[in-house]
């Protein structure tokens, strides 16, 4: 997973990911932006989660939701979650861009990441 962070001449931040993983760039500026205290609930519910004191965490957003559990995480659209549980063929390509996931130490490293690029 390839990603950039990037701040125009106006301040908005954007996060630029490979191919698979695009979602993940609209949750974090969509959904987590500079959430300082979203940040750190969600760096420590991984360490819980890497430590087995916990087993999953849930954190349904705005557009997005994100599922964390003991074997990684993933981002999908919360409209997958209404409207597309049994959704034709056709529409595999569109889950593919609606939905990605990653192990938990990749996911922490993205936090930090996002956490130095947004709140420096």
């Amino acid at each position: 997973m390839d990603y950039e962070f990037r701040r125009d001449l106006y301040g908005e931040y954007s996060a630029q990911f490979s191919m698979g993983y695009e979602i993940l760039g609209l949750w974090l500026v969509e959904e987590l932006g500079k959430d300082s205290v979203l940040i750190e609930v969600l760096l420590l519910s991984v360490e819980q989660l890497q430590n087995r004191q916990r087993w999953e965490y849930r954190h349904s957003g705005r557009e997005i939701n994100l599922l964390m559990s003991v074997d990684g995480i993933e981002v999908h659209a919360a409209l997958l979650d209404d409207e597309f549980d049994e959704a034709p063929f056709e529409l595999n390509h569109y889950d593919q861009e609606s939905s990605a996931s990653c192990g938990l130490d990749d996911f922490r490293r993205l936090l930090e990441a996002w956490r130095g690029f947004v709140l420096a």
